[in-house]
């Protein structure tokens, strides 16, 4: 999911940032809809935070994550803690609702995650649907994290 467009190579942080990728632009989930493909996005989008540029514009049929990653944690008003939706529902913000605790390095985002994605396997599989899972969690960079399991 890298493009070309300028206005939206910074589109992941910080919140200030108001830009996304252009509309023009069409992705992979678009192209397998054609195609019947059911989609889901689980994780961080980073290609525009703000409603007209979440994933489910950009032809995802699915999204449990947020339009950025879990950068923070963050007090002020102006520059809250990163939102995580559920479709087109806020579902609640990281550290506020789902935990990082940057002392411990404890978190149970990844295992949310987890459930989140083979839930969306088993369904389309039940269902017999060709699917196509984008799995992007934010585990990959810090601040780093595990569960309790690890």
């Amino acid at each position: 999911f890298y493009s070309t467009n300028a206005h939206a190579r910074n589109a992941y942080t910080p919140q200030t940032i108001v830009g996304g990728i252009h509309q023009y632009e069409k992705l992979l989930p678009a192209l397998l809809k054609e195609a019947d493909y059911r989609s889901k996005i689980i994780g961080k989008w980073h290609l525009g935070h703000r409603e007209q540029f979440l994933p489910l514009t950009r032809g995802f049929d699915e999204f449990f994550g947020s339009g950025n990653c879990h950068f923070g944690p963050f007090d002020d008003v102006k520059t809250p803690n990163m939102p995580v939706y559920k479709n087109e529902k806020m579902v609640g913000r990281y550290y506020t609702n789902f935990t990082i605790d940057r002392k411990s390095g404890h978190s149970d985002i990844s295992q949310i995650f987890l459930k989140e994605g083979l839930s969306f396997i088993e369904e389309q599989n039940a269902a017999g649907n060709p699917f196509f899972l984008y799995w992007t969690p934010d585990a990959v960079h810090g601040p780093n994290y595990a569960s309790d399991m690890f």
